[in-house]
């Protein structure tokens, strides 16, 4: 699958990729062995194999995804190529990465769609409140069950709608 890329973000893609690369070989030729080891270690084989897979895929495609759902067509990485490739810039930068909030966008205390929205109603229709209250008569002792039943409440018709 052939797309047009512009070379320059293809360029620009690739110059991320390499100075990850360069953020690391710098991090090892200072001498510092145990900074070397740190940063290298940050790097787990798969963000390794990752960047190189990326960097090949571009070379070759200048492109580095196929399925267009996945980002913009003239874009040479997905959205999640983009996304892992600035953890790995911060990672060789030294920087504290946190890949499970990959979002810029923060959220304020007290902030947000959800609190200026009221409470949720339930949605049902209570049958109680369609009957007019009627006063209850006082339970009566067990020593006089040779009265009547206490009346029932009555159905009412309420006029109104279509018919008029």
């Amino acid at each position: 699958m052939s797309r047009d890329i512009d070379d320059r973000k293809k360029k620009k893609a690739l110059r991320r990729l390499q100075r990850v690369r360069d953020a690391l070989a710098a991090a090892e030729a200072d001498g510092d062995v145990e900074a070397a080891e740190a940063a290298r270690a940050q790097l787990s084989e798969w963000e390794d194999g990752f960047l190189g897979s990326v960097e090949e895929r571009l070379n070759t495609f200048g492109s580095a995804f196929a399925d267009p759902e996945k980002g913009a067509l003239d874009e040479p990485l997905s959205r999640l190529q983009a996304a892992k490739l600035k953890e790995l810039e911060d990672k060789a930068k030294g920087k504290e990465t946190r890949p499970w909030k990959r979002s810029s966008f923060k959220q304020k205390p007290g902030k947000g769609f959800s609190s200026k929205r009221p409470a949720p109603r339930a949605n049902v229709r209570d049958i109680n409140e369609d009957v007019p209250d009627t006063p209850q008569p006082a339970p009566e002792s067990p020593a006089s069950t040779d009265t009547a039943p206490a009346p029932r409440a009555r159905f009412q018709v309420i006029r109104g709608g279509k018919d008029g």
